[in-house]
């Protein structure tokens, strides 16, 4: 296992370019495999006779990606009298200290350390889930027991990391079959059955040596149109891709997969010309759907098994057990990747009609309102913190601190704001509730808007500004009909607006809806603001005015996120694609890109001569230690906290920049600035875009309509 340990690190140090967390999960399970083989070979030497037991008839699952083989892998192990490769199992193949070892133990902490696995997995991305489902409890691709042997697909599908891929065809493979064979007797003592059953792809270029190791086997082949498993396949990879890297090139991870499927395909019949048929059984993907017991019946018939009502019995439980699409749809489209139908039939085509593949129905184009594909980040060029994991979400942050150059002086203690009201949302904790206290300090009016289940806030805001000029107004940002109803109660106060400070915000720790099917955070950093913005200006709540000091000022407090979000997609503007704590960064920064294009396009709209009628503008107020942490895991959270209190700037000191912004001197009769921290400089070029500016507009007017016509 040296060698290719060796070359499989140098191509990763080489090549994958991996994230910080990346790294860390890399690192984690090369260990973690090293470690395995001395467990096992330590168990080996104390139950030698481990090595003289029968495995019984071995089927072996061969078909190509996204063919029915999770599918018909479950359906063959779900009769009791088949043994199958469970995830822990994968994860954790031999006893753990303190665990009873053989057939009676009862292997709990290995299976709490699984499904710990799945729900991180399912944290950093849940969409992944919606391609290809791992369950802890449930039969899993053996290729987590030939990584053991760091011979297997499994780099290549996750990784970039050609060179070990070119490497891994030119050797041969018996020896890691060799050991994935030892490890199937060492779980068989552990769990006895009458007889296994194997899957993954990667028998598809090795049956060679399948054959050769397991004497006997009967070789299930499933087949479907390479047209539709080929760019799902190239989405599945992206996505796994993702978790490791910021840098995931679709468009190389597809032209290398493209090739090695050719490669895979053009082994099996090679084989197959070798051994002749009659170890192999096809399945075509289309009749597993529609008759799945039928097709089992011709498997059982053909390894020389009895298919009886026990086996008939189990396989119809589980199918009722089955819910197609539990995770979500899975979305995906061939230009993503660089393909066609036409080249995929150029390099697949002689195998589609070698097994009579019937073609499909292009059904991956158009996804349901509100159910879209994800902005995903599949260029060459580097995601940055909108696309990465919350280890270099921290390290940039901190890196901003070190770099930091304020070129802009914060309004002094002295400066008041006698007479001025101002609406600052989100004020109940964190940089709003700072921002309340210092504009109420100068004498403002301050009107917080917040969420429910805040009433002792505006007290604590009064108390800590001593001002009795400080309201507490209730509205949830992420519900249409209650930012209308916030409107009304700022319509029926009778008194125009000074200031509006737009600075709620909340990074949750998985995906979920507001009330309106929408996205949360689109919903809450963008379009509540869109929504409200629009309503003051209707009812003359926030009135524009050429006259020094009565210009209104409108604040969003945005992020440097903004930047490295991918193009809005207008195509799926406003759909809903769940995510966890990877795709929860990207989402955050896409909310954000909306956020900085509106709030350049609005004052762009607001002040079309030279002469400024209302002051826009936005900003990011750097790292703050606020309580954004609590959306995260509860295995995270502490960790975050302790972080941010020990790394981030306070609320107070951020919120200098958001009251220079709103209310200061230095800005007065300017219009569409944008700071970082207390340094003027400029949104991203794509936010500053006019054309991205009115096309986000109308796209955005379109949705509200939408949405108004749905709701009556």
């Amino acid at each position: 296992f040296r060698e290719p340990l060796g070359v499989l690190v140098d191509s990763i140090e080489r090549e994958a370019n991996l994230s910080s967390l990346g790294r860390i999960i890399v690192r984690t399970r090369l260990v973690s495999a090293l470690a395995t083989r001395l467990r096992v070979e330590d168990l080996l030497r104390r139950h030698p006779e481990i090595l003289e037991i029968e495995l019984g008839p071995v089927l072996v699952i061969a078909g190509l990606q996204r063919t029915g083989t999770t599918l018909l892998h479950r359906l063959l192990a779900a009769d009791p009298r088949t043994r199958a490769v469970l995830s822990w199992e994968a994860l954790a193949p031999v006893p753990v200290p303190g665990e009873t070892p053989g057939p009676h133990g009862w292997p709990a902490a290995r299976v709490r350390r699984a499904r710990r696995a799945q729900r991180a997995l399912e944290y950093l991305s849940p969409e992944f889930f919606a391609i290809h489902p791992v369950e802890y409890d449930q039969p899993e691709e053996d290729v987590l027991l030939l990584d053991m042997s760091f011979m297997s697909q499994s780099p290549e599908a996750t990784l970039w990391v050609p060179t070990y891929a070119r490497w891994l065809e030119t050797r041969d493979h018996t020896p890691a079959y060799a050991y994935l064979r030892r490890l199937m007797q060492l779980l068989s003592w552990q769990r006895p059955a009458q007889r296994w059953v194997l899957k993954s792809p990667h028998h598809m270029e090795h049956l060679d040596v399948v054959l050769r190791v397991f004497p006997g086997a009967t070789v299930i082949q499933t087949h479907r149109d390479p047209s539709r498993t080929m760019p799902s396949f190239c989405s599945m990879v992206c996505h796994g891709a993702g978790i490791f890297s910021d840098t995931v090139d679709a468009r190389a991870l597809s032209e290398h997969w493209v090739r090695k499927v050719r490669r895979m395909v053009q082994r099996s019949l090679d084989v197959r010309a070798t051994h002749g048929d009659s170890s192999f059984v096809d399945v075509l993907y289309e009749d597993l759907l529609a008759d799945p017991i039928a097709q089992l019946r011709r498997i059982y018939q053909r390894a020389g098994l009895r298919f009886d009502d026990q086996a008939e019995r189990a396989a119809r439980e589980l199918g009722r057990r089955q819910v197609r699409h539990r995770y979500g749809r899975h979305r995906y489209r061939l230009e993503d990747f660089g393909l066609s139908e036409d080249r995929i039939e150029r390099e697949l085509g002689a195998y589609r009609q070698r097994h009579g593949i019937p073609r499909e129905p292009r059904d991956d184009a158009e996804p349901p309102a509100h159910d879209g594909r994800r902005d995903g980040h599949h260029g060459g060029g580097p995601g940055g913190v909108g696309h990465d994991g919350p280890v270099r979400a921290l390290m940039t942050g901190v890196i901003d601190l070190l770099r930091r150059k304020d070129t802009l002086r914060p309004m002094g203690d002295h400066e008041r704001l006698d007479g001025k009201t101002a609406l600052v949302t989100g004020a109940n904790s964190g940089l709003g509730r700072a921002v309340a206290i210092d504009l109420a300090r100068r004498g403002a009016h301050v009107l917080m808007a917040c969420r429910g289940g805040h009433p002792e806030a505006g007290q604590e805001v009064a108390r800590a500004s001593g001002s009795d000029r400080v309201e507490m107004l209730r509205v949830d940002l992420a519900d249409l009909r209650s930012v209308d109803a916030l409107g009304s109660t700022l319509r029926d106060r009778g008194r125009p607006l000074d200031i509006a400070i737009f600075n709620a915000g909340l990074m949750p720790a998985r995906s979920r809806r507001s009330p309106q099917g929408f996205e949360v955070m689109f919903a809450v950093h963008f379009l509540s603001s869109f929504v409200l913005v629009r309503r003051m200006l209707a009812d003359g709540i926030l009135r524009p005015s050429t006259t020094s000091g009565e210009r209104p000022r409108i604040v969003f407090v945005s992020s440097q996120t903004h930047r490295s979000a991918p193009p809005i997609d207008f195509d799926h503007f406003g759909a809903y694609t769940p995510y966890g704590l990877r795709g929860g960064l990207a989402a955050y920064g896409a909310s954000k890109n909306h956020l900085t294009t509106y709030a350049t396009e609005l004052s762009r709209r607001l002040n079309p001569g030279p002469v400024v009628r209302v002051g826009v503008h936005a900003l990011c107020p750097g790292p703050v230690a606020t309580n954004i942490a609590r959306s995260a895991p509860a295995w995270a959270a502490p960790a975050l906290r302790g972080l941010m209190q020990r790394v981030f700037r306070s609320p107070e000191e951020a919120a200098k920049a958001v009251v220079l912004l709103a209310a200061g001197r230095a800005m007065e009769g300017r219009t569409g600035v944008y700071l970082h921290m207390l340094r003027e400089t400029q949104a991203s070029e794509r936010a500053r875009d006019p054309d991205q500016g009115r096309r986000l507009w109308a796209a955005t007017e379109a949705l509200l309509e939408r949405c108004a016509r749905a709701e009556s």
